[in-house]
């Protein structure tokens, strides 16, 4: 790991990316630690939901992938400083892009911008588009990064997104990266043990909080968490913090990279699941 990481947040549609990608470039902030988060959704794009008060001045993420050239310059030039963290600046795609407002890049134009935000920033977080095969940026990220947090959550779409990707994920080009589980909006009433399973071991847990929903709601993600419901969740993003910063007391260990014999277990736990779902016996 180098001393300025490139972290990947990257999972299933709506298993929480984007808060969790936030939140964790809050907590590197606190730190005194400048950071540069890159929104990668071209479908969804999320920077009007981050920072509302400077969407309007802010310039796409796509308008600067498809300039002749990248320089530094360039790059400082698009990203969006936040006025409530000075250690926060924000690139991303603006409200009414598409991926198709734009010229296309390569897989080598994502090297060259990768390589020069992590020598601006001391952290590099990386809010990575859910269906790879639409954004090369995000692709890209999964296989540079230094540490990728691979987000799930306890729905039964989530387990059906996790086998279609179990293939690419047990590519060696994935495999360079440490790569965490974190189960993530667990709510009280969902059988967290049961998708724990599925997911070959959880690292992290990040559980359902009502004012970080209320956060989302309101394009509010940058307001502090805070009060006893937010305990179990400010944890989690700690633990995830000390899983990139060097130098932390007990590292967790390394997580066993998917394999083939995960499907099977899918199929078991979606026959134990299903039941429960439809209000039937347990």
């Amino acid at each position: 790991m180098t001393d300025k990481p490139l972290i990947a947040v990257w999972g299933n549609p709506s298993s929480g990316k984007t808060v969790t990608a936030v939140k964790l470039a809050q907590a590197f902030a606190s730190r005194k630690l400048n950071v540069l988060l890159l929104c990668c959704d071209a479908h969804c794009p999320s920077i009007s939901t981050i920072a509302p008060q400077g969407a309007a001045k802010h310039s796409s993420l796509g308008e600067l992938l498809s300039q002749p050239t990248l320089t530094q310059e360039e790059l400082l030039r698009y990203a969006l400083p936040l006025d409530v963290s000075p250690h926060i600046a924000l690139l991303g795609y603006k409200k009414g892009d598409n991926a198709f407002s734009y010229a296309s890049f390569d897989r080598e134009r994502a090297v060259d911008f990768l390589t020069l935000a992590r020598h601006l920033a001391d952290v590099v977080l990386v809010d990575c588009a859910s269906y790879l095969s639409a954004d090369p940026l995000s692709t890209v990220a999964l296989e540079v990064a230094d540490t990728v947090f691979r987000l799930h959550s306890c729905e039964l779409k989530s387990l059906m997104f996790y086998a279609s990707y179990l293939p690419l994920l047990a590519d060696a080009r994935f495999q360079r990266s440490t790569s965490v589980s974190v189960l993530s909006n667990v709510k009280p009433e969902q059988d967290e043990r049961e998708y724990s399973q599925v997911f070959g071991g959880i690292q992290v847990t990040l559980p359902h909080v009502t004012t970080l929903e209320q956060q989302a709601a309101s394009a509010r993600l940058l307001d502090e968490l805070s009060g006893k419901e937010t305990q179990a969740y400010n944890t989690g993003i700690r633990q995830m913090i000390e899983w990139v910063i060097p130098g932390q007391p007990h590292p967790p260990q390394p997580v066993t990279p998917p394999s083939s014999a995960s499907s099977g277990k899918i199929a078991a736990v979606l026959q134990r699941l299903w039941p429960k779902r439809r209000g039937g016996e347990q």
